[in-house]
C-alpha cells in the first residue's frame, strides 16, 4: 500500500466519523484545499485505505434495538467445522459482526435483535451445536459513539 502522510490519516479519520463530508468541510478541518481533499480521498479509496462506505442505519428503525455481544467457544476439531460455523453464522441477518479472536473465546459476534425472546431462540437455534462448548453473552445497556 502507498504510504499516508498526516493530512492523509487526517482525512482518514474524519471520514471514518462521518464519510458523505464535502471537500469543503474536510478541507476547513485540515488545511489543505478542498480539491486536494478529494483528490487525496479519492487516492486513498483507489490504494484500499478505504474500503468501503457504508450507513450506519438506527436499529429502532429496523426494528433491533437489542444488541448484545456473545464471546463463543467452540469445541477443537476440523477446520470444516469451524468453517461450516461461521458460514452459518454469517449469513444470519441478527449477526452484524462476526470477529475469529485469539484469547479465551474463538468468536465475538454482534448482534441485533428484536428482543431478548428473540435472542432466546437465536441461541437455541444457533448455539447448542456440537461445534460449540459453551458462550457468553454481553447486553449492551447503552451505546457511546
Amino acid at each position: 500500500m502507498d504510504s499516508l502522510d498526516d493530512f492523509d490519516r487526517s482525512l482518514l479519520r474524519l471520514l471514518r466519523q462521518d464519510c458523505r463530508q464535502t471537500g469543503e468541510a474536510l478541507a476547513q478541518k485540515v488545511g489543505l484545499s478542498a480539491a486536494s481533499c478529494l483528490r487525496r480521498v479519492q487516492r486513498l479509496r483507489k490504494i484500499g485505505a478505504i474500503q468501503r462506505e457504508v450507513a450506519v442505519v438506527s436499529p429502532e428503525v429496523l426494528g433491533t434495538p437489542v444488541s448484545i455481544v456473545v464471546m463463543l467457544t467452540l469445541r477443537r476439531g476440523g477446520r470444516d467445522r469451524v468453517d461450516r460455523l461461521r458460514n452459518t453464522l454469517q449469513a444470519r441477518p441478527e449477526v452484524e459482526q462476526l470477529l475469529h479472536v485469539t484469547g479465551p473465546a474463538d468468536f465475538i459476534l454482534h448482534l441485533r435483535c428484536v428482543s431478548m425472546d428473540a435472542y432466546a431462540a437465536f441461541t437455541e437455534a444457533h448455539f447448542y451445536d456440537d461445534a460449540i462448548s459453551g458462550f457468553e453473552s454481553l447486553v449492551v445497556l447503552r451505546e457511546h459513539t
